[in-house]
């Protein structure tokens, strides 16, 4: 298996590890300006991957961005070019067999996915993440280290979790979300809001893509 980063931030160094601890093997391709410029081996420029050569390596992919809507909007265009797109599900993870994951996702150590659930596209979710039944997470959400959704949660596109967020059961969360570390979800959350703390307080409107 041949696999491609499209952009190789922090993202796709912690996934390239990863993929490294069960295909030692592995030699991926980069198309990432940055180490295209470094003249690092088998890397190439970011606009190469719409190139309709980029098919005859018949490539599964793995998106290495981290900014939300930008990975996002990468995933539905290698979509419509009709490209491989890899979701990436750690051996250690627990996922019921009635979830449903997207494409271009990545399931990092530890977490466990109840029944139910529904994961979107380009979502990352860190360690010892727990999503419990019935829970909806949109397209490029990231969830990270030790996060808790209780059940029936809805998490909109594009945002974002800190570590050791807790979700009540039922609670909508819209999209472009930030949620601070350790705060406690009590209510319902619109579209472009902050949140922190516990009790959880609105601290500002806030774009995030």
């Amino acid at each position: 298996m041949q696999i491609a980063f499209i952009g190789y931030g922090e993202m796709g160094m912690q996934v390239h590890d990863l993929l490294k601890q069960k295909y030692a093997k592995l030699k991926p391709v980069y198309f990432d300006d940055g180490l295209y410029k470094s003249k690092i081996k088998n890397a190439y420029p970011f606009k190469d991957h719409t190139k309709d050569s980029f098919k005859k390596y018949s490539f599964v992919i793995c998106l290495g961005y981290k900014h939300a809507a930008l990975k996002t909007g990468m995933c539905k265009q290698l979509l419509k070019l009709d490209r491989k797109v890899l979701s990436f599900v750690h051996a250690s993870c627990f996922v019921n067999r009635s979830a449903s994951i997207g494409v271009g996702s990545v399931l990092y150590p530890m977490c466990n996915i109840d029944k139910e659930v529904r994961i979107g596209n380009a979502v990352l979710i860190n360690n010892s993440v727990v999503i419990s039944h019935n829970a909806a997470i949109g397209n490029g959400c990231y969830l990270s280290p030790g996060v808790i959704l209780s059940g029936n949660v809805t998490l909109g596109e594009n945002s974002f979790l800190g570590t050791g967020v807790l979700v009540a059961n039922g609670i909508k969360i819209g999209k472009n979300v930030v949620i601070g570390i350790g705060t406690v979800i009590t209510k319902n959350i619109p579209d472009d809001s902050f949140v922190i703390g516990n009790p959880m307080r609105f601290v500002d409107s806030l774009q995030i893509h």
